[in-house]
């Protein structure tokens, strides 16, 4: 015998093992009092099955906790909730695929016992406060992690809105890909303790998608939050209710009352999917079921679509933690968005880079893993069982069947053999964009680090930007005084320390050459840099003086040259939300970094020279003036001052140069810059903080230039909303493609019903609105997202219609292969008897039942088959008026051969009951016999057993002589047994009884020989 913990974690082990009902299995688990809340001090049962498993997993996979860890608890001090080190580790180490099943509920209601049941073999979950983790290999993939996570503490909406026990569920809310809620139907109204989970309505005012303002987002919510399922214990369940609620695919929708509760409300409106499983205390159905649904719910992923792993759940813990401390709303597209990036630098892992990712062999063979791995005896070997089982009686879900929709992956940078020229302005200071690098930009779906250098020529800008190329040469370096880059050039490479991110570096014409002897060429190189840029490099020579403020006079006329909105009257107000970072390069310092005896940082040296300077001169305001544009436009500002390189006779050949030959000071400097560049360079950004990608820059590029080139002055806005139109027209194509790509793909025409086509299309219409969201911006009016919107309910009808139509054609050609036999008939003239109107209704109600059963008719079979009966309606009416003239012919003749009929049934009664007589007396007979029988054989043993002691007793005292005249008194006994086992006597007794019966029975003369020699004969 079990011990009770034991019991409770073999409930599915029984099951699949075949071993018991589900009714005896859910029975054993009760009576072991492992409903509610367990003691999670008791042990479990460690197997020798979970062991081998353990040990054999143990090289690919995180070893099975044994016992819940906790992840986050209430801060009592700070009225909040704080992270365990230790659970954080714990996180870290799972690698994605991870499939989060999250549950909460209030004490009683079987969340604990759920999650107790998922976990297997171990300590059950706690019900003490905070949010207790267990990670097990998946059931289904073991090369998969199962993390669940349970809230314990949980007081059925008691707590205080902005209390520990709300923060808790946000962070599972957030980390969960299916979420639970248990809960007990209280004996009354179930609908009722729905209204208890209070903390559905507090999420509107806690979570939001989007960074920007937006009253209309909240139904976006849906298509970033996990499942909602409602696990709802009852004492018992009304088999016509579960049948309703099954026949509804476990719908909540379908189980709730009228009117709604607000919490109901909340919950329809908030989750994407919302079910109800009923579990019943005498019955393990359901519990079964829930546990199938919730293995098969997809695995988590961020919000664009992709697989994520344990270091990003970790570090989205950690960011919503922050942030709740902060009393602010949770932005979830930031917060998701910095756990990616934060994960990708702690792990180095890239995400999914292509679309087949997920598709490999891994996950989408269909084996059965019971073959390669040992189950332990637990819920994994129960689990995956259920999977091939089919205990719910659909057809299991099977990896291929599962389609995960990804933004288009980015294709592998490969980094330009050289520097391409980007805008070309040699034809008569004329700017033109080349077609070639637009070319190359336009291939870049990765996001872009863009770097812009800018400055006075012949001041070694492209040597710098060789560097960052890690490269010697590549931007041309000139030996003379005349500036050797015209225009702006252009060099793409894979960044060397962002995985998935390109970096771009801008070379452009040296500002200042008298031989262009045109300033707007300055103005508009300048210009460009700036809006192309993401970080801005400023290079000079000799200090930051006042000639060097001088060079940068353009900076004061870029509200002449930039707009930020069309209608805005102050333009440069809004700069610093769109310029670029800005680096200073100081080439050729000498000066000491000293004020007085204090050592300055470069940094400080440049806020030095960018403080406003006494006077009313107007010399000194034009400089102040310059010197209050650059700390307003540029508030992220960085100093890098750069020793003479090499000695002087080497500068004009810097291309040809060693590294070892440089001078050490200069290359430490140099480093740095470099350093900082590719560290601390931020992606460059739209307004509202989406990237760009080389695709976008290509485009700005255009519209920029071509601005430019019509005599305009470039406005942000306008350029960003022409690149969001054409942009957000081809997410729009794209999310329709992969919704009509995933419908083709997992619908089968024509469906049994117009739910399941809906079910396919609300999944692929989810995926289809997240793939479009990843890609879409600057949507504020919603036209795009509204015109998806339409193109889906335009495509979903156009899947109707052809389900329709499918189901159309199959069911007249079902009806036409049943007919067949019905036409043979007619044309045989098999109707045209007596009676041939009822076999027409027979032959036409067997065609129906077997349409009925018929599988695969689609949504149209009852339409089909009332056409088909309405055309056969004359032929019914034609045969019955026939077969009425014919049934009155045949009813005479049936009444006389009834009353021969009846004499004969009489007769026949009569003998029945003579032999049921006389079965019964030999019945009787037989057990009592049989019964003399067994005693006497019972006596025959006893002296049997007696005269075996005595003569045993005989043998050890030496009587000899008479211990062999006890012999033959058992020998005799013996056959004497022998004799009373045959059947003879008791034959003989029932031959006496038939032949005595054959004398008052006149009846069953005949019979009394065959059935005292089938009596015999069953004796033997």
């Amino acid at each position: 015998m079990l011990p009770p913990r034991s019991q409770s974690q073999h409930v599915f082990h029984l099951l699949a093992a075949g071993k018991t009902n589900s009714r005896q299995a859910f029975t054993l688990s009760v009576r072991s009092g492992q409903w509610g809340e367990p003691n999670s001090s008791e042990p479990g049962v460690r197997s020798g099955a979970g062991r081998e498993s353990k040990q054999k997993l143990s090289e690919t996979l995180p070893h099975p906790m044994e016992q819940p860890l906790l992840l986050a608890a209430p801060d009592r001090p700070g009225g909040g909730i704080q992270l365990s080190p230790r659970g954080l580790e714990a996180l870290r180490a799972l690698s994605a695929p991870v499939h989060v099943v999250a549950a909460l509920g209030p004490p009683g209601g079987g969340s604990v016992f759920l999650m107790n049941q998922l976990a297997g073999p171990g300590c059950g979950f706690p019900g003490s406060p905070g949010l207790w983790m267990r990670i097990r290999p998946h059931p289904k993939w073991p090369d998969r992690d199962l993390l669940l996570l349970h809230a314990g503490g949980f007081l059925g909406g008691k707590e205080p809105e902005d209390g520990a026990g709300l923060q808790l569920f946000m962070l599972q809310l957030l980390l969960a890909s299916v979420l639970v809620y248990g809960s007990d139907d209280g004996g009354g109204d179930a609908q009722d303790q729905l209204e208890l989970f209070t903390y559905a309505q507090t999420v509107l005012h806690h979570l939001r998608l989007l960074d920007e303002e937006d009253e209309d987002e909240d139904p976006l919510l849906r298509f970033v939050l996990p499942p909602f399922v409602w696990s709802l214990r009852s004492t018992a369940l009304a088999p016509e209710s579960e049948d309703v609620l099954e026949a509804e695919d476990h719908k909540l929708e379908a189980a709730l009352g009228s009117p709604l509760g607000p919490i109901a409300r909340f919950v329809l409106m908030l989750f994407p999917e919302q079910k109800l499983f009923r579990v019943a205390d005498s019955n393990a159905g359901g519990l079964i079921q829930l546990c199938t649904y919730l293995l098969r719910c997809d695995p988590k992923t961020e919000p664009g679509g992709a697989y994520v792993g344990g270091a990003y759940l970790a570090a989205l813990a950690e960011r919503v933690v922050d942030a709740m401390q902060g009393d602010a709303v949770l932005r979830i597209g930031r917060l998701c968005q910095e756990a990616k990036e934060i994960a990708q630098q702690e792990t180095g892992d890239k995400w999914p880079e292509d679309a087949d990712f997920w598709q490999d062999d891994t996950f989408l063979k269909n084996k059965d893993t019971s073959d390669t791995i040992p189950q332990p005896d637990d819920i994994l070997q129960a689990t995956t069982s259920l999977w091939h089982d089919d205990t719910d009686g659909d057809t299991p879900l099977q990896p291929e069947d599962v389609a995960w929709v990804e933004a288009p992956s980015p294709h592998p940078l490969s980094p330009m053999p050289a520097p391409l020229c980007l805008v070309d302005n040699s034809d008569g200071n004329k700017l033109s964009v080349n077609p070639e690098a637009l070319a190359v930009l336009r291939d870049i779906t990765q996001p872009v680090v863009v770097v812009a250098i800018a400055g006075p020529y012949r001041t070694g800008k492209s040597f710098l930007m060789n560097r960052l190329a890690k490269q010697r040469t590549g931007f041309p370096l000139g030996p003379t005084v005349r500036a050797e880059t015209k225009g702006i050039w252009m060099w793409c490479l894979p960044h060397p320390s962002q995985a998935g991110v390109a970096l771009v570096l801008l070379d452009t014409e040296g500002l200042g050459d008298p031989n262009k002897g045109d300033n707007s060429n300055d103005a508009w190189i300048f210009t460009l840099a700036l809006l192309f840029s993401s970080t801005l490099v400023y290079n000079s020579m000799g200090t930051i003086d006042q000639q060097g403020l001088d060079q940068l006079r353009l900076v004061t006329e870029l509200t002449n040259h930039i707009r930020v909105r069309v209608d805005d009257p102050d333009p440069a107000a809004e700069f610093s939300r769109v310029f670029p970072s800005f680096v200073w390069t100081v080439r050729d310092f000498t000066l000491q970094l000293r004020e007085g005896k204090r050592l300055l940082t470069e940094d400080e040296y440049l806020e030095d020279a960018l403080r406003l300077k006494p006077g009313n001169g107007r010399m000194v305001q034009e400089r102040n003036e310059m010197r209050r544009c650059l700390r307003a436009f540029f508030t992220h500002r960085k100093l890098f001052v750069l020793e003479r390189p090499t000695a002087d006779a080497n500068l004009a050949r810097l291309e040809e140069v060693r590294e070892d030959e440089l001078q050490p000071r200069f290359r430490q400097q140099a480093d740095a810059f470099c350093q900082h560049i590719w560290e601390k360079a931020p992606v460059k950004m739209l307004p509202g903080g989406r990237q760009v990608t080389g695709t976008m820059l290509a485009s700005l590029v255009e519209k920029y230039v071509d601005t430019i080139v019509k005599g305009k002055v470039p406005c942000v806005e306008s350029a960003v909303t022409a690149l969001a139109r054409t942009r957000n027209t081809e997410a729009v194509a794209e999310a329709v493609a992969e919704y009509r790509k995933g419908m083709e793909q997992d619908l089968v025409l024509p469906t049994d019903s117009r739910a399941v086509l809906v079910d396919v299309h609300r999944r692929w219409e989810r995926r289809a609105v997240t793939l479009f969201l990843s890609h879409a911006f600057a949507d504020n009016e919603r036209t795009y997202q509204c015109q998806l919107m339409r193109e889906l309910e335009a495509a979903k009808e156009e899947f109707c219609r052809r389900n329709e139509e499918a189901s159309e054609q199959q069911c007249q050609k079902v009806l036409r292969e049943l007919w067949q036999n019905v036409e043979r008939r007619l044309q045989c003239g098999d109707y045209a008897a007596p009676g041939g109107a009822q076999l027409f209704q027979d032959d036409l109600g067997y065609v129906l039942e077997k349409y009925k059963w018929w599988p695969g008719k689609g949504v149209k079979a009852d339409a089909v088959l009332e056409v088909f009966l309405r055309e056969r309606e004359p032929l019914a009416q034609a045969l019955h008026a026939t077969d009425a003239q014919l049934v009155m012919m045949e009813r005479q003749r049936e009444a006389a051969a009834a009353k021969e009929a009846a004499a004969r049934e009489a007769e026949v009664a009569c003998l029945k009951e003579q032999q049921r007589s006389l079965e019964e007396h030999c019945r009787q007979l037989e057990q009592r016999l049989l019964e003399e029988q067994r005693l006497r054989l019972k006596e025959q043993d006893r002296m049997l057993e007696h005269r075996l002691k005595e003569h045993q007793t005989l043998m050890e005292e030496g009587y000899k002589h008479e211990a062999k005249a006890m012999r033959l008194q058992i020998e005799r006994l013996r056959e004497e047994k022998k004799s009373i086992k045959k059947h003879s006597w008791i034959t003989s007794g029932l031959g006496m009884l038939c032949s005595a019966a054959s004398l008052f029975l006149p009846g069953v003369v005949g019979k009394v020989a065959s059935f005292a020699s089938n009596l015999v004969q069953r004796m033997l």
